[in-house]
C-alpha cells in the first residue's frame, strides 16, 4: 500500500512539475515576413489552417503564441511575388517586449446637452480628450474641471 501512495505521489510532482513550467513558460513568438497583400494573404491562410490543430487556438488567445512583424531586409531582384510569408521560432530569451499598437485609444464621449462635473468625474485619470455634442454646454464647475485636468474638448458634428 505505501508503495503505491509513493507511486501517486511521485506521478503527481511530476505531473505538477510540468503544469507550473507550462504556465510559467514564455510566450512562443513567431516572426513574420509580410510586405505584399498576397503574402499577408497567405500567411492569414496559414492562420486559419493551423486554427483546426487542438489548442492551437486557446494558446493564441492565452498569448502562448504571437506574431511579430520582420522588417523586410532588402527587394529581392528575382520578384518572389505570392510567395509564402517566412516564419521563424524565436527562443523566449532572445524575444522583444516592445509592443505596437495599431489603433489609437478610444476616445471618452459624451452625448449630452448639458455636461456636469459629475460627468467629467466619470472620466478615467490620465485622459488627454473628451469628445462632447457641437451643441453640448459645460457647467461653471465641469469647464473648470476640465481646465484643472487639462483635458481637450473636441465638439462632434452631430
Amino acid at each position: 500500500m505505501s508503495d503505491l501512495r509513493a507511486l501517486i505521489r511521485e506521478l503527481l510532482s511530476e505531473e505538477i512539475g510540468l503544469l507550473r513550467a507550462e504556465a510559467l513558460a514564455q510566450p512562443q513568438v513567431e516572426r513574420v515576413l509580410v510586405s505584399s497583400e498576397a503574402e499577408l494573404t497567405d500567411f492569414a491562410l496559414k492562420v486559419a489552417g493551423r486554427a483546426q490543430e487542438p489548442g492551437f487556438l486557446a494558446a493564441l488567445e492565452a498569448g502562448r503564441i504571437r506574431f511579430a512583424p520582420v522588417a523586410p531586409a532588402a527587394t529581392p531582384i528575382s520578384g518572389s511575388r505570392g510567395a509564402s510569408p517566412e516564419v521563424t521560432h524565436v527562443p523566449p530569451s532572445a524575444q522583444s517586449t516592445t509592443l505596437v499598437a495599431t489603433m489609437p485609444a478610444p476616445t471618452p464621449e459624451l452625448r449630452k446637452g448639458l455636461v456636469t462635473e459629475r460627468d467629467i468625474a466619470t472620466i478615467a485619470q490620465g485622459e488627454t480628450r473628451l469628445r462632447i455634442m457641437k451643441t453640448a454646454r459645460l457647467t461653471p464647475l465641469a469647464s473648470d474641471e476640465v481646465r484643472r485636468r487639462r483635458l481637450r474638448i473636441e465638439r462632434t458634428l452631430v
